[in-house]
């Protein structure tokens, strides 16, 4: 499964956004800047993550963006729901005589359950885990901190 282009600049945008917003308003130019993604792009993303009720926004000189909750509220599964469209919906079989139903049955089945794992996993992963899996890493080739 390939996580979509907006599934990961999205999270890279809040990641950015956590890790920064103990400054005052994140600005958008500075996310841009630091990721190397687009200014017009990042501004695209930003509505659905505020819709979702992810980030807050202030508009002037002085604003920018900040999360609307801690990054230990906010899980990997939440931001893939608000831009992956989802699965198509199931079709129902009531016949389940022909074989080659059954099988599509059974491989549906089969995917639903491999999804629901696959969220059910990432449900435990929060933006505050990948900030501190980041900055470990960024520290680790430093030299000047150990984490172990």
């Amino acid at each position: 499964m390939k996580l979509a282009t907006q599934v990961r600049y999205g999270t890279r945008m809040l990641l950015d956004i956590a890790m920064h917003q103990s400054k005052g308003m994140v600005q958008m130019g500075d996310i841009a800047t630091r990721q190397n993604i687009s200014i017009k792009y990042l501004e695209q993303l930003i509505i659905p993550l505020k819709n979702a009720g992810f980030v807050t926004s202030k508009r002037g000189p002085k604003g920018g963006h900040n999360l609307s909750k801690s990054p230990e509220q906010i899980t990997l599964a939440q931001i893939i729901r608000v831009f992956e469209k989802g699965y198509a919906p199931k079709e129902t079989i009531d016949d389940k005589s022909n074989y080659s139903e059954h099988q599509d049955f059974l491989i549906q089945e089969a995917w639903d359950e491999a999804v629901e794992a696959f969220y059910s996993r990432l449900e435990k992963v929060s933006l505050a885990d990948l900030s501190i899996g980041t900055t470990k890493k960024l520290w680790k080739s430093s030299d000047l901190l150990i984490f172990t």
